[in-house]
């Protein structure tokens, strides 16, 4: 599976909800970011498959913020039922115990 382009074009579903928090977890930090982002291209081969891989994928504008944003898509839908059964509890704990 090709992860940069699916993750140039937005393609969620594609990548799933593990794929997506892993790549979270892989973010480097601001520092790191700079260091990779100012490698020269001549010496990229000397980098290993991770710091590789971290280069290609900061080559993506937004890269990260793109990740939390097809992460947020991906999950929506859950989140939206846990909401929906979490107030229907609620619902039933007020309306139970609310003086008639």
């Amino acid at each position: 599976m090709l992860v940069l382009p699916l993750l140039e074009t937005g393609q969620a579903e594609s990548l799933g909800t593990e794929l997506l928090e892993m790549l979270l977890k892989m973010a480097p930090s601001r520092e790191e970011e700079i260091k990779l982002k100012e490698y020269r291209e001549d010496a990229v081969s000397k980098l290993g498959p991770a710091e590789s891989f971290l280069k290609a994928v900061l080559a993506i504008p937004f890269a990260f913020k793109r990740v939390e944003a097809m992460l947020y898509i991906t999950n929506f839908d859950l989140e939206v039922d846990y909401l929906k059964t979490s107030y229907k509890t609620l619902e039933v704990v007020i309306f139970t115990t609310s003086p008639a």
